[in-house]
């Protein structure tokens, strides 16, 4: 009966100790989640910005070459 109760005790330890390590892994997973995700964000500002520049530089260049025309 001894030996029973000190192997539950045993296991339950080590599961608690798993349970205490994995939330420590979660997380600075998502830590590491959210901060792709910010990285993602600016690259994502930084191509709408590009595009819309080329859009206006287009448009002008087009509009002064059917000016010159």
């Amino acid at each position: 009966m001894s030996s029973d109760m000190s192997d539950l005790k045993e296991a339950l330890q080590r599961l608690e100790s798993h349970e205490r390590e994995c939330a420590v892994r979660y997380e600075m997973i998502q830590m590491q989640l959210d901060e792709q995700s910010k990285r993602f964000d600016r690259l994502e500002n930084l191509g709408v910005r590009g595009f819309t520049s080329l859009f206006v530089v287009v448009t002008m260049a087009i509009g002064i070459l059917e000016f010159l025309r």
